[in-house]
């Protein structure tokens, strides 16, 4: 790009006496000014995709971990349940109370069809074995009846003897070697002695690999069963599923995560490659926690297309910007090339032939101040006139006897034999414009004027003084004695429409002139000019008209009843309340048109008004206070507009914005209540089942928003929320009365081995030691 710029420059060396210097300092300007946004621009957009890209992997891998959990979890159910089933047989449960040695070979065969039937019923259970001390044989679906010692799981059923653990998943030393993970039994159920037997699932890892993913691992460590899901990176070396077992087990990052307090998150460690990696994790109550691994490396991998792209494009970019910056310039210099020709072509002037263009551009400027400094001590010696001061005396009605009038008159060179008239023009909607700030009122008055002033004296027929007053031009026609009614009124609506006429062409102003009645005396001018400011009034409903004549808006036939269109009002409510500005701005466009028809001034304005006090009605009843609405001066903003082009303006540009702000932020504080409301629910029914729908259809929201106010004001989820209410009231249960633990986890709706598993989790002990510590 360097390059190509000095080419540019190179090639026009041979024009710098033309062109001068200026304008490669402008080209470089030029492509600074592109290049540093476009840079700041890309790296901003960069960050933002790539955080925005990588939010979005780690929501996959928040909703493949929901997946793996569910699914997962009808597998170690279903398995679990079966055990349970089969370990509460009759046959088995009779066996234990009542053993039958006479008939042993009876109760074998029915006990065998009973392990093929759940057998059968599970494609994930490789092999059910029943293994009882009393006898010593071991009873298999694979096997049938056949001693320990000859079965090749014998060291696997000293192992699950030796446990202490009721049940419990396992990798036992033989069964591992077969591809299988065990979950294991206890029996009998009952009492704290000897184990008698035990019962066994055998089952296949491959299995529950392929149903969830190719790269799920089951580690079982402890009294927990982890569900490893291990995000592989494309082209690296392949491992064993024993050898990613090994290495998991060995990070202490998984082993971490059963001392964390909270069920579900996610942090950044090491993997097993030892580079970072994201570890997101969930846990259930019964003890089995799901985990997925994502390498930073897999991550990178996906984002790398973001840098290509953002390269490129900023490059595709810098290239147009910079082509375009020097197109621009060389027509942005271009006025200063033809002043430099200019300035070199004269011979004879007040301001010196430069050949650089800033010192060329300096002495203009030094020449226009001092030009500036002249005119302006010419203005400020300038003071208003006599016969200005006895005009606005005149207009404003200040002469109370008519010999100091007569007086004035005489002395100010004004005949009083004349026909009088006063025309008041006032520009419309100079706020929408933003031309003028509303403290330039004298500075509009002034252009009014001078325009008024200069169009009066084309008109040689006509005796005319203008004067500015209060942001508008004011000025006094005076017709000779025996001019006829309709010359003099031609003549007014001429003058009058070549003033507003001259403002749009010339000043791109509109304006709308007033015109009074015709008075023969002058004590009647203040009259007339009062006559003209009510018929600026009429542009709130007359706004296809310049000139507005006093006499032919009163004399038209007014509708004699009218109706307040609160069908409109309504429906502007409506769309506001929906948040919908447009429906809002065309319901106040068919409002505007209706109440125009009624061609009455204050019936118009008193409309406006009404439907503001509605809008601040409404606000009120959603919850707004009357203090906080009135701070913002709504009625007082709404009386400084005049037309109803500024009126319809102000609604829909200032006040239908704040009406949606403000209802927004109303009801946002009124959804703190409904979780305090849902929150009492529970503690009120924690021995219910509750759910977060139930809740939800309660307090009449949807149960995804709930849940998003809930974790926002409580800072858990509603899960944990209703497991705690559930401990405190067992706690409570556990102290005040004498029912047993079985007694309270029926009140609390829990299994008494739930609530067992659930008190080692919150209080790390069990119901009963906590119970004989408070006592």
């Amino acid at each position: 790009m360097i390059n190509w710029i000095k080419h540019i420059r190179q090639s026009g060396s041979k024009h710098v006496t033309s062109h001068g210097r200026y304008l490669y300092k402008l080209i470089w300007l030029g492509c600074i000014s592109v290049c540093i946004p476009l840079i700041l621009a890309s790296a901003v957009y960069y960050q933002f995709a790539m955080n925005r890209a990588q939010e979005q992997i780690m929501n996959e891998s928040n909703s493949s971990l929901s997946s793996m959990k569910d699914r997962a979890e009808r597998i170690f159910q279903t398995i679990e349940q079966e055990s349970l089933q089969l370990a509460v047989d009759p046959i088995l449960s009779g066996f234990f109370l009542e053993p039958n040695q006479d008939n042993s070979w009876l109760w074998h065969r029915d006990f065998l069809d009973k392990i093929n039937l759940v057998k059968n019923s599970d494609s994930f259970i490789n092999e059910i074995y029943f293994y009882n001390t009393m006898e010593n044989v071991v009873l298999s679906n694979r096997y049938g009846v056949i001693e320990k010692q000859s079965y090749p799981y014998k060291n696997d059923i000293d192992t699950i003897i030796a446990s202490e653990e009721l049940s419990q998943w396992a990798y036992l030393p033989s069964a591992q070697k077969d591809g299988y993970v065990t979950f294991a039994r206890r029996l009998p159920n009952m009492g704290d002695g000897q184990a008698q037997g035990i019962l066994a699932f055998e089952i296949e890892k491959s299995a529950i690999s392929e149903f969830l993913d190719s790269d799920t691992y089951l580690l079982p460590m402890g009294q927990n069963l982890f569900v490893i899901h291990h995000k592989v990176i494309p082209g690296s070396g392949e491992l064993g599923y024993d050898q990613v077992l090994s290495l998991m087990k060995g990070l202490g990052s998984i082993d971490g995560i059963k001392d964390r307090s909270s069920n579900t998150g996610s942090f950044l460690s090491k993997g097993i490659d030892g580079e970072q990696a994201h570890f997101l994790y969930t846990k259930n109550i019964y003890g089995r926690i799901y985990v997925t691994i994502v390498p930073e490396k897999t991550i990178a991998g996906q984002l790398n297309w973001i840098r290509n792209v953002t390269l490129l494009f900023l490059f595709i970019f810098i290239t147009f910007g910079v082509v375009l910056t020097y197109f621009n310039s060389k027509w942005a210099y271009n006025p200063i090339g033809q002043l430099m020709k200019h300035s070199k072509a004269l011979r004879i002037g007040q301001i010196q032939n430069k050949q650089n263009e800033l010192d060329y551009i300096k002495e203009c400027l030094d020449f226009l101040n001092m030009e500036t400094e002249k005119l302006g001590g010419f203005m400020a010696s300038i003071q208003p006139t006599l016969r200005e001061k006895f005009l606005q005396q005149l207009i404003n009605g200040e002469y109370l006897r008519k010999e100091p009038l007569l007086r004035d008159c005489e002395a100010n060179g004004i005949t009083v034999h004349a026909t009088n008239v006063v025309i008041i023009v006032d520009a419309d909607n100079i706020a929408r414009e933003k031309r003028f700030r509303p403290d330039e009122k004298g500075i509009i008055a002034f252009v009014i004027s001078n325009v008024m002033q200069e169009i009066i004296q084309t008109y040689p027929s006509v005796r005319g003084y203008v004067i500015p007053d209060r942001g508008r031009g004011v000025a006094l026609l005076q017709f000779r004695a025996d001019t006829e009614q309709d010359e003099m009124l031609r003549l007014t609506e001429e003058y009058a429409e070549s003033v507003c006429d001259s403002l749009k062409e010339h000043l791109s102003m509109k304006a709308t002139a007033g015109v009074g009645r015709f008075y023969f005396h002058i004590e009647d001018v203040p009259v007339s000019c009062k006559e003209a400011e009510s018929a600026l009034q009429y542009r709130i409903f007359n706004h296809t008209k310049n000139v507005l004549f006093i006499e032919h808006l009163e004399n038209e036939k007014k509708m004699t009843a009218f109706r307040y269109p609160r069908e409109f009002e309504t429906a502007i409510i409506d769309a506001l309340d929906k948040g919908e500005l447009d429906l809002a701005a065309e319901g106040l466009a068919a409002f505007s048109e209706a109440i125009r028809a009624s061609q009455s001034y204050r019936f118009i304005y008193q409309s406006y008004h009404l439907l503001l006090s509605t809008l601040i009605s409404s606000l009120e009843k959603q919850g707004a206070t009357l203090l906080d609405i009135l701070d913002h001066d709504w009625f007082g903003q709404l009386h400084t507009r005049q037309t109803s082009q500024e009126i319809a303006d102000w609604f829909a540009g200032s006040l239908f914005p704040m009406y949606i702000w403000l209802t927004t932020n109303y009801r946002n504080e009124s959804g703190q209540s409904v979780v305090q409301q849902v929150c009492k629910h529970i503690r009120a029914n924690c021995g219910s089942d509750l759910s977060l729908v139930q809740c939800a259809e309660q307090v009449g929201l949807s149960p995804s928003y709930l849940s998003r106010l809930f974790k926002k004001e409580m800072g858990v989820n509603f899960l944990d929320f209703v497991v705690e209410c559930k401990v405190d009231e067992a706690k409570r249960l556990l102290t005040e009365t004498d029912q047993n633990v079985s007694e309270i986890a029926l009140a609390v709706g829990y299994s008494e081995r739930n609530l067992n598993r659930i008190f080692q989790r919150f209080i790390k002990m069990s119901p009963s030691s906590f119970r004989t510590r408070q006592r």
